[in-house]
């Protein structure tokens, strides 16, 4: 990355010629082409300046890189438990309308028998139950009208062979309130898209870690607000604002930990950072199998987020993010720490040089903003297409983490764990493949292969094979690839935008994608309409998204933009008009 050549190549002529063809803006003399290339000349040298200043003194990856990213990536790894222990505490169990006291000891089967509940758990025989003896009912001697007229439950029991307590049955979220339980998920993810664009904008005005290290404590504070919540109101509220917290820190520190390196490294850190939360993935599980009362297991994933005040004398700010806002001094004194660490010698003299150079042009004073990703065509598909590969990776991801236990069959257990084995050799082939053929085809197969496995699970029949196992094959097969393609966008769309609004740009698309986590638990909850209507969803908006991303140019080997101007060489591809879209060519 740092020794990469962006000088102008004067084999680009021919494009400007072809702005002067064009129409439109497009009618520039020489003179106007010499000051363009005398633009770019100037921003190229910019970059490379930016570049050589960091990595050329620190190295691409060295002990002091690695150090703050184990450190922090540790320290994030229980927040990962506060999205999966949705598998657990929303688990779906058996309910039945409750007996009355008297009646307690009866036998279960023998109750739903004769309260006509053999087909149905939502209603029970309108009779007065005192005038049965519990002798009565178990000798089937005596028994209620079953011509008798039906009405609603006001009490239930639940199954506790699984789980001693989950928030269906503390909350009686069954029947007429059973939507409440995706009312739930879909408020926690409506907390992620607020506090994803919120801390994500924040991080690159303010900085990474003095944004990271409260919400790891706020996600840990609002957690255990969660276990103690005793009403369903309050346990939304407190779910809800932990997502606000929680969203925040993973963009950041995926910006954060992507800045401390270059070259291979940043596609090998980009998508190494996922095992953290496979970490917290396969911890989940264990945790979920041992502790089956949802309040303890919330206080149990809570807890250890609170010593994150510690990363305060652990880790220091990004050095880029320190340059990129001309804060020299700072990131002056960090940079001669870690190369010690990273015994790279210094020259006594050596200092850093502001990035950001005064410039006539009014275009060059306006300070950069988000709203820059619209400013261009090529800028603004590109966005478009990020946004919705964000939708789709986080609809279908979710869609089938969150519905593990229903859309494949087979126990919740055992899925839950399976898939979490999975994201490993998912991450690690992510990265060879990432290094050895580039992001643009990996990734957009990936994302197709993923739709063709879950459209496949409607052609296997239900309930002819143990466990229905061959459907449970396909939908973690489909896990796989989707898992691949969401830990490649990350580090794929990190490469498309240019740093001054990196984090602002990835919070915006997650903002976007966290609308899929809000579509998913309903549109998994449509299995009771079609038991194969969830995938045929899911798989069709992975096959759609997976041809967008053609669209998208390649990023690898090239060094990350640091302006607009040089994010907008990496010009989009569009068939239908069989030419590149760049800021050349409009």
């Amino acid at each position: 990355m740092a020794g990469s050549s962006r000088s102008y190549n004067p084999s680009r002529k021919p494009d400007i010629r072809e702005m002067r063809d064009t129409g439109g803006k497009n009618g520039m003399d020489g003179k106007e082409d010499i000051e363009m290339k005398d633009k770019e000349d100037k921003m190229d040298k910019m970059e490379d300046q930016y570049e050589d200043q960091y990595l050329s003194a620190v190295g691409n990856i060295g002990k002091w890189q690695l150090r703050s990213i184990l450190t922090l990536g540790i320290f994030c790894i229980p927040v990962a438990f506060h999205v999966l222990i949705m598998t657990f505490m929303n688990a779906k169990v058996e309910s039945w309308c409750a007996r009355p006291a008297h009646l307690s000891s009866l036998n279960l089967s023998t109750w739903r028998t004769v309260s006509g509940q053999v087909n149905q758990s939502c209603q029970i025989i309108n009779t007065t139950w005192t005038l049965f003896s519990l002798t009565d009912l178990e000798n089937l001697s005596v028994f209620p009208n079953e011509e008798n007229s039906l009405i609603d439950c006001t009490e239930w029991e639940y199954d506790t062979s699984q789980f001693i307590s989950t928030i269906t049955g503390e909350f009686n979220l069954v029947c007429s309130r059973e939507y409440l339980v995706s009312t739930a998920q879909t408020l926690y993810f409506i907390g992620m898209i607020f506090g994803v664009f919120t801390f994500g904008v924040l991080a690159d005005y303010i900085g990474r870690k003095t944004v990271m290290i409260p919400l790891l404590m706020l996600v840990g504070v609002t957690g255990i607000g969660t276990a103690m919540a005793p009403t369903f109101e309050l346990f939304m509220a407190c779910r809800m604002i932990n997502a606000f917290f929680l969203i925040g820190i993973w963009e950041t520190q995926f910006t954060y930990s992507i800045e401390l390196v270059g070259g291979r490294w940043s596609t090998i850190v980009g998508m190494g950072m996922e095992y953290f939360w496979v970490t917290g993935w396969l911890i989940m599980a264990i945790l979920g199998y041992l502790i089956r009362s949802w309040r303890t297991l919330m206080l149990s994933v809570s807890i250890p987020i609170l010593p994150a005040f510690l990363l305060f004398w652990l880790v220091d700010e990004s050095p880029r993010w320190l340059i990129s806002r001309d804060k020299l001094k700072k990131a002056e004194d960090i940079i001669r720490g870690l190369c010690k660490t990273n015994r790279k010698v210094l020259d006594s003299a050596w200092t850093l040089k502001p990035v950001k150079k005064k410039n006539e042009d009014e275009e060059d004073k306006r300070k950069t903003n988000i709203l820059d990703l619209f400013r261009t065509p090529n800028m603004r598909i590109k966005t478009f297409i990020i946004w919705y590969n964000f939708f789709v990776n986080a609809f279908v991801y979710y869609g089938l983490t969150l519905n593990s236990g229903d859309l494949g069959g087979g126990n919740v257990f055992l899925s839950f764990t399976i898939s979490g084995l999975l994201e490993i050799p998912a991450y690690g082939l992510a990265i060879i493949v990432l290094l050895k053929y580039g992001r643009r085809f990996p990734y957009s197969g990936s994302l197709v292969l993923s739709g063709i496995f879950l459209l496949c699970i409607s052609l296997v029949p239900k309930g002819v094979y143990q466990e229905d196992w061959p459907a449970m094959a396909l939908a973690q097969l489909g896990k796989f690839c989707i898992t691949f393609a969401f830990g490649a966008l990350f580090v794929y769309s990190a490469e498309l935008v240019p740093t001054v609004i990196r984090t602002g740009t990835i919070g915006s698309a997650s903002f976007i994608g966290r609308l899929g986590g809000i579509i998913a638990p309903w549109v998994g909850g449509l299995s009771s309409v079609n038991p194969h209507l969830p995938v045929w969803i899911f798989g069709t908006n992975a096959i759609l998204a997976g041809l967008c991303a053609f669209c998208l140019p390649e990023t690898a080997g090239k060094p990350l933009a640091y302006t607009i101007q040089e994010s907008e060489k990496l010009a989009v591809h569009l068939p239908c008009r069989n030419r590149k879209i760049s800021s050349e060519n409009i």
